[in-house]
Parts: structure tokens; C-alpha cells; sequence
């Protein structure tokens, strides 16, 4: 009993830390969505039913929802169906976990964004922050590869009590994504 409430109190210390350093990534309060695994927040700008539709999530990824009739502007249902192609590809099922998602307008406004929460630049068009469990994507590089990359990369971080090398998570990670490019160009 004296071992739960440890935990809990660690977890909850951790969540509040987490709260704090999410809100210091001088990202803009603008569109806010919820699924069951993420929390998505995008810059004001964003066209976030346009952005889904692209995304072009298929009936495979709609069973694994149970979702048959998905359409692309549902978009909650569309991101936790591309959520659970993803862990079945790994096969690392984490039925629980919840990240948030923040969709910057451009490739120069994620940038900054990251210069801001890596202290460094980045030339990627997307990354994953483990400590912030918080995913960053440019909208002008929305594609399925790249997002279910980065929730590859969350997914693999949060699957293993000991964190994986950083070159064990990226090859994970680059398969999910050639995985989701071969599925894009079956007919």
C-alpha cells in the first residue's frame, strides 16, 4: 500500500512537470481536438479537415477502430486509426496511451518551436519529445509516413520500462514508416 501511494505521488509530480514544460513551448492557442490517444492542438492557421483527408487513412486501419464507415473529417477517428495500425505493425499494443499532438503551419514555425523546446535546430520535418510526451509536425509534411514515424517513436518510448537506444527507437520507427509508404502504394 505505502508503495502505490509512492508511485502515485512520482506520477503525479512527473505529470505536473510534464503540464509545466509542455506550456513553456511557446506554442499558439489555436484549434484543440481529443481523441482516445491524442490531444491535438494546431496553429490557428492549420486546416485541420483538409490535413486528415490526406492522410488517407483506408479500411484497414478503420477495422482495427471498428470503425467501418470512417471518413477523413472525423478526425479523431482517423488519427487513433492510423494510432492502431501503428501499434499492430510493432505489436506493441499500449491501449492506454495518451500524447498530445501540435500541428505547426509551416516548416519555419516548427523551427522555432523547436529551438524553443530543443534548444537546437532541427531540420527534420517532425520530431518526438519523450519528456513532454508531445509530438511536433509541420503541416506542410502532414503525411501518414511522417506522423505515424513520430507516433512510433512515442509509442516504442512508452512500450518499454528501460528506454531503447535512440538508434534501436529510429529503426523501429523508419520501419513503421516504410511499412505505412508500402500500404500508400498498394491498389
Amino acid at each position: 500500500m505505502h508503495f502505490t501511494r509512492i508511485v502515485v505521488f512520482f506520477f503525479c509530480v512527473w505529470s505536473a512537470a510534464s503540464l509545466a514544460a509542455a506550456a513553456d513551448d511557446s506554442f499558439p492557442t489555436g484549434q484543440k481536438l481529443e481523441s482516445a490517444h491524442f490531444l491535438i492542438y494546431s496553429d490557428p492557421q492549420v486546416d485541420l479537415t483538409a490535413l486528415f483527408q490526406s492522410l488517407d487513412v483506408g479500411l484497414g486501419e478503420a477495422l482495427l477502430v471498428n470503425e467501418p464507415g470512417i471518413k477523413g473529417d472525423n478526425l479523431p477517428v482517423v488519427l487513433d486509426a492510423l494510432y492502431s495500425r501503428i501499434a499492430a505493425t510493432l505489436d506493441m499494443n499500449l491501449y492506454s496511451l495518451r500524447c498530445m499532438l501540435k500541428i505547426c503551419r509551416n516548416d519555419a514555425h516548427l523551427k522555432s518551436v523547436a529551438r524553443v523546446v530543443l534548444d537546437r535546430e532541427v531540420e527534420a520535418p517532425s520530431f518526438y519529445v519523450y519528456e513532454m510526451n508531445t509530438i511536433y509536425i509541420s503541416a506542410e509534411h502532414f503525411t501518414k509516413e511522417v506522423l505515424g514515424h513520430e507516433i512510433a517513436h512515442a509509442i516504442i518510448s512508452h512500450y518499454f520500462v528501460v528506454q531503447p537506444p535512440a538508434k534501436v527507437a529510429e529503426i523501429l520507427s523508419g520501419y513503421v514508416e516504410y511499412e505505412l509508404r508500402k500500404l500508400s502504394r498498394q491498389p
